[in-house]
């Protein structure tokens, strides 16, 4: 494998970028403080920009740190601007756990309930998933989500994972307990699927 760490990625419409201190209260604003988008999450519970740093842990100087390591993959979402530089940030995808024997890693996102409905997750996940399998190398790349959140799934769906089972009652997040829907997404079904395009 080949960690690269969270370099900046593009698509049509969107820049995926690292986070920078200048963005917190963006993102703070669409998903820490909405409760629709927080609470398919297990944040605590923020009601300041304090709050963020203080509760969250998020934009503080070790958060940015983290940065310098090769297996940190966390990227703000934000459309892209005149030029391409990108926006403020709406939201957030990411890799967690990343698992050098079985080459395997947990993918998450967020994002704010303004931009629901356009195509953007869909369209931040596929890019992300085309740089783990195509330059990082990993085998395999999981997520899953609260079955009381459906939408989520359709992303997971849409991007050509598959549903791999349900674990009852097994996730827990700030709105409630609920069955967790898995999904995962292998290397040779990526590749077969791209092939097809």
């Amino acid at each position: 494998m080949r960690h690269k760490g969270t370099v900046r990625l593009e698509t049509g419409r969107l820049a995926l970028r690292r986070f920078v201190p200048e963005d917190m209260e963006s993102f703070y604003r669409h998903c820490l403080s909405d409760w629709q988008v927080w609470r398919w999450t297990s944040y605590p519970k923020m009601d300041s920009l304090q709050d963020v740093q203080e509760k969250g842990g998020l934009f503080t100087p070790p958060w940015f740190e983290a940065y310098a390591q090769p297996q940190r993959y966390s990227w703000a979402i934000a459309e892209r601007s005149e030029g391409g530089l990108g926006g403020p940030a709406i939201g957030r995808v990411f890799g967690m756990h990343p698992d050098g024997r079985t080459e395997d890693i947990e993918l998450a996102y967020e994002l704010g309930r303004a931009f629901w409905g356009r195509g953007y997750m869909t369209e931040a996940v596929a890019e992300v998933l085309r740089f783990f399998f195509e330059e990082v190398g990993f085998y395999r790349v999981h997520c899953y989500h609260a079955q009381g959140n459906p939408a989520s799934g359709r992303v997971m769906e849409k991007c050509g994972m598959r549903q791999e089972g349900v674990m009852r009652m097994a996730c827990v997040c700030n709105g409630g307990r609920y069955s967790q829907v898995n999904y995962a997404l292998l290397r040779e079904e990526y590749e077969k699927e791209r092939e097809r395009r």
